[in-house]
């Protein structure tokens, strides 16, 4: 669809991210499981997925089991994607801090989160390499691991083969019933301390109604790539960037330059690769792309022949520069598990942080050094009428 100015691009990405209806949704679902457990997953599961279950878990042995099924060569390129992202991550461990200041030592830990809850749609097995191995790398203790079961009741081998190597816990329960079982517990489900990963509207919807309760990564909705390309770059490969993301289901997709008969060609490139929606916008220029990219901050963007201006980019989940974003989703390194929905204005990529918690401590090294720091922490309650404050930290005055 060409827009014909930015304010309509806006509204209309605006209005095919409204989500108010879906929290209505599941809002009773979540409910239920809570107060119900196993019976209300295993309801749902069956009216939903048309699966009947007989047990939500798949123990260590199954999965060893469903994992010899995955083929020698896609195992190879499983292990090496692993191997990527563990590399990128293990280099973003954050030190701890001990530092002693007026007779008084402050330190802050950087502590793992105990337990976290993974949620994985059917069958992408790369959304548990680009959560569960960073959850690792932080050093989680326990992996709870979601994933919508098969018509037979089993799950994907190569999700078993991922988590198999993670010695992660898993469960063949997807959509909302999966989030409210991690975030209450159910009988056969532990309740985690945090919940990530992507989903469709249901889920993401969920994962907000659970949020008051446990720690999520975020909204985490349709997938979105906006593509700002230079005339003149390749139009096939620009088409395929964009297509690549609109395989998603309600992905939104945008693509902008600034010649007119260049984006004709964009155009005629991308209907012929997909039917799926998408808006195309001719621009003033780079800066104007930038602008662009900055206001409705994407979970992707795609420069083609415009990396001198990836430094002007804040606003997006992940970057790609003359390099199909589908990378990112696989192997690259860095999670493709992004903020969505205009989100990346205040946050990014998933890393270590997202499964790690600050730890502060405080103790007294000096009593002579530090008599000041204590003097002033008196003055300042007594300033803002805290008398008790004031008197626990000079007793005597």
């Amino acid at each position: 669809m060409r827009v014909r100015g930015r304010e309509e691009l806006i509204n209309l990405i605006n209005r095919a991210l409204d989500i108010q209806g879906f929290l209505r949704s599941v809002e009773p679902i979540v409910s239920d499981v809570r107060a119900r457990g196993d019976a209300a997953v295993i309801e749902y599961t069956r009216r939903f997925d048309g699966v009947s279950l007989s047990r939500l878990s798949v123990d260590h042995e199954e999965l060893g089991r469903i994992s010899e099924g995955v083929d020698e060569e896609v195992r190879h390129h499983i292990d090496q994607a692993m191997d990527s992202v563990r590399t990128l991550y293990e280099l973003m461990k954050p030190p701890n801090v001990v530092h002693v200041y007026n007779g008084v030592e402050r330190s802050v830990r950087w502590i793992p989160i105990r337990s976290v809850g993974i949620y994985v749609p059917r069958g992408y097995f790369s959304t548990l390499i680009m959560t569960g191995v960073i959850a690792r790398v932080a050093g989680v203790e326990e992996l709870v691991v979601t994933t919508p079961p098969n018509k037979d009741g089993g799950i994907s081998p190569e999700v078993a083969y991922v988590a198999f190597k993670l010695n992660a816990r898993v469960y063949r329960v997807g959509g909302p019933m999966a989030i409210a079982a991690m975030a209450f517990g159910t009988e056969s489900v532990p309740r985690v301390d945090k919940i990530v990963g992507p989903g469709n509207l249901y889920v993401q919807a969920a994962k907000l109604v659970v949020s008051p309760f446990v720690g999520i990564d975020g909204f985490e909705g349709p997938t979105e790539l906006v593509v700002c390309t230079s005339p003149g770059q390749n139009p096939g490969m620009v088409a395929l960037d964009l297509a690549a993301q609109l395989e998603h289901s309600g992905a939104v997709g945008v693509v902008m330059t600034w010649d007119e008969d260049y984006l004709r060609k964009v155009e005629e490139e991308i209907d012929g690769l997909t039917n799926a929606p998408y808006f195309s916008i001719l621009v003033s220029g780079p800066r104007e792309c930038v602008e662009l990219i900055n206001e409705l901050s994407p979970e992707h963007a795609s420069l083609w022949g415009l990396g001198d201006y990836v430094g002007y980019v804040r606003n997006a989940g992940a970057i790609s520069v003359d390099t199909p974003s589908a990378l990112i989703d696989y192997v690259a390194g860095p999670s493709h598990v992004l903020p969505t929905s205009g989100s990346a204005r205040w946050r990014g990529t998933l890393t270590v942080l997202d499964f790690m918690k600050p730890l502060a401590t405080v103790r007294v090294v000096s009593g002579e050094s530090s008599r000041g720091m204590f003097m002033t922490g008196h003055k300042l309650a007594l300033r803002e009428g805290f008398r008790i404050h004031a008197k626990s930290l000079l007793p005597t005055e």
